[in-house]
């Protein structure tokens, strides 16, 4: 099966090529410039999921230590809801974002301009994974709803030899999660390496919320990235929250759409 990809704005061929920013199928990203690990994808909540309503606060670390000792941090809040049909909306204080499978588009709003842009879905709803980090959003698609619990360096495990292993379940911020840890090695003289380095990922999942609770990803080339779910409600959010607000202006620009695959 194949999924079409189809971009309409004058920008959308740069994005298109990039290479970073390849991902199974339909994929639309908005001022992302960068991702913090080449082999720890960003990680976010992943949706469609039906009838378990929730809100929480995400909060996204980076810390890397320099080769003088000088130790580099930085931190992104932003804040998740999602209710009963599966709409998800991630916020940071400048951006919100908003998938709505039910009525089939998607909402990158401008908190400070008073702005959104609409994009729409057509065929089945996909798998997909949404996140806003300060004034950057992104949402991307998974193949199969089986990658909502995969490890968090997937990439890296498939590039390098790596072992995974499962870890004893444990509460997270109030909630059973099991546990799962991905420990890949780049063999010595891979890229000039003297020794082998190792890269350790660790991923905590509630399967009862099927929310991701908590990640971390430990790799010497970057430093430690971390996810975690915190302040979690289990409520349905207000409605209003997955809508564009009626004092905001519609916003020009290039929309995304996913179309039926083909067979």
């Amino acid at each position: 099966m194949k999924k079409m990809l189809l971009f309409l704005a004058a920008g959308a061929a740069a994005y298109a090529q990039s290479s970073s920013f390849q991902q199974n199928g339909w994929v639309r990203f908005s001022d992302w410039t960068a991702v913090p690990h080449p082999s720890d994808p960003i990680q976010a909540q992943t949706g469609p999921v039906l009838g378990k309503p929730f809100s929480g606060t995400e909060v996204r670390q980076t810390v890397q230590v320099l080769s003088d000792g000088t130790t580099v941090k930085h931190s992104d809040t932003s804040t998740f809801y999602r209710d009963s049909q599966g709409r998800m909306r991630s916020e940071s204080p400048t951006q919100a974002l908003i998938y709505d499978p039910v009525a089939g588009f998607t909402l990158t709003i401008d908190r400070q301009r008073k702005t959104y842009q609409k994009g729409f879905l057509f065929g089945p709803s996909p798998t997909v994974s949404i996140a806003v980090v300060g004034n950057r959003t992104s949402v991307s698609s998974n193949s199969t709803k089986g990658n909502m619990s995969e490890p968090a360096s997937k990439l890296a495990a498939d590039s390098v030899p790596s072992v995974t292993e499962s870890l004893p379940a444990q509460i997270v911020n109030g909630i059973l999660a099991k546990g799962s840890r991905i420990t890949s090695t780049i063999p010595a003289g891979t890229f000039g390496n003297d020794r082998d380095v190792k890269i350790v990922s660790e991923r905590w999942y509630s399967d009862d919320l099927q929310v991701l609770l908590k990640s971390s990803n430990a790799d010497p080339r970057f430093g430690t990235t971390t996810y975690e779910l915190t302040n979690i409600l289990q409520a349905p959010p207000d409605p209003t929250l997955f809508q564009a607000p009626l004092d905001y202006m519609p916003q020009s620009g290039w929309q995304t759409f996913h179309s039926v695959p083909k067979k």
